[in-house]
């Protein structure tokens, strides 16, 4: 199993940004590349994904900075993405994004969705007018061995 952080430095307040990320219906403005739109359908949101329709589910929490966004083909079957939202300062906010491959998932749909949500990651840089990615990558000997 797969299991990449994504680190961001945005240039705005922290509950500014958590209140932004919090709200489900904007997840197509700041992770259009994964998903495309939200709908609430009988009582449970849906998403038009890159990797298809998708339930979601958010749950959330302002005193800690908490987003732990699930999402996948059945309620039954989602994946956890934890989203965490810390004040540097109080005009800069660092935001982790992991993005961990569900059980079924391919390397290369795995590989796919950690793109897109790099891409995610640079829009919330344009979003809040400045900031910086930080992305780990695996050491060059853990690759090798197929450790990551």
């Amino acid at each position: 199993m797969h299991i990449r952080p994504i680190a961001v430095t945005v240039s705005a307040p922290r509950d500014t940004v958590f209140s932004y990320l919090a709200d489900i219906e904007n997840l197509p403005k700041w992770a259009g590349a994964w998903c495309e739109q939200v709908s609430l359908q009988r009582g449970r949101w849906w998403a038009l994904t890159a990797e298809g329709e998708q339930v979601l589910d958010m749950e959330t929490s302002a005193g800690t900075g908490v987003i732990d966004l699930r999402a996948g083909p059945a309620p039954e079957r989602m994946t956890l993405v934890p989203i965490r939202v810390l004040a540097l300062s109080s005009r800069r906010t660092l935001v982790n994004v992991i993005v961990i491959e569900s059980p079924d998932q391919s390397a290369e749909a795995y590989g796919l969705r950690h793109e897109r949500w790099l891409t995610a990651a640079r829009g919330l840089i344009r979003r809040f007018s400045g900031g910086e990615l930080h992305v780990a990558e695996p050491a060059a000997e853990f690759l090798a061995l197929g450790l990551n």
